[in-house]
């Protein structure tokens, strides 16, 4: 009589690697989108829709080994450890701060900070963590945001701070220089 002991590969286990969502910091742009404000990923077009949690999909292509000139989709689930895909988060709002402050290399666009929930498959790195899924948990809109300033910019503000409020989580408008401590 042989017994057969199948060992399941670790990286398809359909446990969750943490139980509770981990807690991270990160920035998004604030964009137009069906003539709506809404959150956009600060690195990519992705847009983060109120009320549904984003999950991650690999967008890294790479050239098929038996057809060179055609480009294929990753056949892994995102985040895979041997990739960069997932959906980010960093451990301090003083990482996420440089995040906020630097000068945008593609989009000239309006950002804001905040705390994010990160869940299902999550790959932990020395800045912070990928997540398979994530949804904002609480969001900040810097006073300071633009060179802008007076009624109309205090105005602008408002308005975005309106729009976010479809997310259904805290919305506060604070001072650029709060952001370490928020």
């Amino acid at each position: 009589m042989t017994s057969r002991l199948e060992l399941s590969d670790p990286r398809r286990s359909t446990v969750p690697d943490f139980i509770d969502p981990m807690e991270a910091w990160r920035v998004w742009r604030v964009c137009m989108h069906d003539f709506r404000i809404v959150l956009q990923s600060l690195n990519a077009d992705t847009v983060w829709e109120p009320g549904i949690p984003l999950s991650a999909i690999c967008a890294t292509r790479q050239r098929s080994r038996r057809r060179p000139w055609r480009v294929e989709a990753p056949g892994h689930a995102s985040p895979e450890l041997e990739c960069t895909c997932g959906i980010y988060g960093v451990r301090s709002a003083a990482l996420a701060r440089w995040y906020l402050e630097r000068r945008p290399l593609f989009y000239n666009a309006e950002r804001v900070v905040g705390r994010v929930a990160l869940w299902g498959e999550v790959v932990e790195s020395e800045s912070g963590w990928r997540a398979e899924r994530a949804y904002p948990i609480e969001l900040f809109v810097p006073e300071a945001t633009t060179l802008r300033g007076g009624p109309r910019h205090r105005a602008y503000v408002d308005e975005i701070v309106l729009a976010l409020s479809a997310y259904r989580v805290p919305v506060e408008v604070l001072a650029i220089g709060d952001v370490a401590v928020a």
